[in-house]
């Protein structure tokens, strides 16, 4: 009997409905966390690839104005590019840069008594600056030194002396000989 009064009370009609919600709330708090929360994650994700988008899209703004910026500058010094081949070479040109050299020494009265090559890179499998140096010793007098140096400077071939060393030449007679060892580098691609 006390079956049948537990039976009748569970299963009326209040009891049932009540039942339903809640059955019906658990089905679709689990359909909310099943179907809705992916799209929210995804709306989300979606949210911040955009913000990262808009960032790399700035910063590629930035690069092709900046490339636009060289680009103009290329076109209005079109004209003298060939003085930037001239003053950097493709190759060593290391002949070239002797005669250069023998040129001025002659023109200015430096007299080279002894000069070598060092730093010749032949291996052509990078493209950066790399620079040829030539050892030259010599003989002349101050004068006629500050005429040889500025006279390389004004070559077309960008060159530097990145060492000198000037002492007096114990051995030489009348006008003040300097017995001078320089380092003369020339530069190329």
């Amino acid at each position: 009997m006390q079956k049948t009064k537990i039976s009748n009370s569970i299963f009326t009609k209040k009891t049932r409905d009540y039942t339903f919600v809640i059955l019906f709330l658990v089905v679709f708090s689990i359909f909310i966390l099943a179907a809705i929360k992916p799209s929210l994650t995804t709306a989300v994700s979606l949210k911040k690839e955009e913000a990262d988008l808009k960032r790399i899209d700035n910063l590629y703004e930035s690069k092709i104005s900046d490339i636009t910026l060289i680009q103009s500058q290329v076109e209005e010094y079109r004209d003298d590019l060939y003085l930037l081949n001239e003053a950097v070479s493709q190759f060593p040109e290391v002949n070239k840069m002797i005669e250069d050299v023998k040129k001025i020494a002659d023109k200015n009265n430096f007299n080279i008594k002894k000069a070598s090559m060092s730093d010749v890179n032949l291996s052509q499998n990078k493209k950066k600056l790399d620079k040829v140096s030539l050892i030259i010793e010599g003989k002349t007098n101050f004068d006629n030194l500050i005429l040889f140096v500025n006279d390389l400077f004004l070559q077309r071939r960008l060159k530097t002396i990145p060492k000198m060393t000037i002492t007096k030449d114990m051995e030489a007679s009348g006008e003040a000989e300097l017995k001078v060892v320089l380092t003369v580098e020339g530069y190329y691609l």
